[in-house]
């Protein structure tokens, strides 16, 4: 059995990616091959194929790690993709809960770039009635993310006062839900007008900021009702905006960092591109610098994560999964897909996304669309 992938020979920028055929890798006990429909993307993709996400560029070169809790690949070549959506084909005799044909999503360290996936059961999750495969595949990266870094290590809590940057985009509307469903007060934060006034019809009850230059965004926080203070920040900007947030922290407040993408957005040549040293190059020299002397006079906490490394815990893995679908209420509403791309024009999707003017997620389809009535 083949299966067509988007797969990269050198991290050098999102045109390095190449569509491919590949044979599908045999399967286990344990495993179930999915006929994929539906891919979502993420910013790791995108830092994925830039070079600059050290476990990418470690399986470029040494291939998959054992038990890893991503699909079969190769030294040499590297096909990203974190998440996927599709149909059961095929299923390993100590599989239970899956049978061949029902709709199912899922998590994969790394190989979701693929018409056809073959992964473990224990990472595979039935596609709840109603959605369609680009819904479900826009639920697992970014619903795990943001309920790692609010809940798990920002500890947030019924009445919690949340700021969330990039409120608009996959992480930062599934972070909004999250709060929604928990009871606090999010403030979400937007590149645009056009951004917020989207955001704004999702989550009527929030507080939508749209930020401006990072020089003046502390005067921004500060603006906002009850002077701007807050007990958890998601920071996904860094710069002056990740130091203007930890500013505005109370005691006890944490920020919780998984991304740099302002630093990083301008990076659209690849490593050679002028375009990227001219972006990452002043976005890197004026990173923020924290001094651990002065968070504790002041009861703050910086949490930094990488989802990635989750998959060496398949135990907590699965359980904030559940977590986050159950207590999260992440199912009680589809996730907001602002975009969906045909499997041949991945490399377009991937440079929609990093363009910023995407709201929602960003959803490549296999085949004709498929949504269950």
């Amino acid at each position: 059995t083949s299966s067509k992938s988007q797969e990269a020979s050198t991290l050098a920028g999102i045109r390095s990616l190449e569509c491919r055929t590949t044979a599908v890798p045999p399967m286990s006990a344990n495993d179930v091959m999915v006929s994929v429909k539906a891919v979502g993307l993420n910013f790791a993709d995108i830092f994925c194929v830039l070079g600059v996400y050290e476990a990418a560029n470690k399986m470029l070169s040494d291939g998959s790690p054992p038990n890893s809790g991503g699909t079969s690949q190769a030294a040499g070549s590297f096909c990203p993709g974190l998440e996927f959506a599709g149909e059961a084909v095929a299923v390993g005799a100590a599989v239970k809960d899956i049978r061949v044909g029902e709709r199912v999503y899922g998590f994969t360290r790394f190989g979701a770039y693929r018409t056809v996936v073959v992964q473990e059961a224990v990472y595979l999750r039935p596609v709840p009635e109603g959605w369609s495969y680009a819904e479900a595949a826009a639920l697992v990266a970014q619903g795990l993310t943001a309920w790692h870094g609010l809940v798990e290590l920002g500890n947030i809590k019924r009445g919690a006062r949340v700021l969330v940057h990039s409120a608009a985009g996959g992480v930062g509307c599934a972070a909004m839900q999250i709060c929604t469903s928990l009871g606090c007060q999010s403030t979400g934060v937007v590149g645009s007008e056009g951004k917020a006034a989207w955001l704004q019809e999702r989550f009527p009850q929030a507080e939508v900021l749209v930020r401006g230059p990072q020089r003046g965004y502390a005067e921004q926080l500060r603006a906002l009702p009850g002077g701007g203070r807050f007990d958890c920040v998601l920071d996904s900007l860094g710069g002056k905006y990740f130091s203007a947030a930890l500013d505005s922290l109370d005691p006890m407040g944490r920020i919780i960092h998984f991304g740099a993408t302002y630093s990083y957005g301008g990076a659209k040549d690849g490593w050679c591109g002028l375009r990227k040293w001219l972006t990452f190059v002043p976005g890197y020299l004026s990173r923020p610098m924290v001094d651990p002397g002065q968070l504790t006079p002041t009861n703050r906490a910086v949490f930094g994560f990488n989802m990635i490394w989750l998959t060496d815990r398949v135990d907590l893995l699965t359980a904030e999964l559940d977590a986050m679908l159950g207590k999260g209420g992440m199912t009680n509403r589809a996730p907001a897909v602002g975009a969906t791309y045909p499997f041949e024009q991945l490399p377009e999707a991937l440079e929609y996304l990093n363009s910023g003017a995407s709201v929602g997620k960003v959803v490549v389809e296999v085949g004709e669309k498929s949504k269950q009535d």
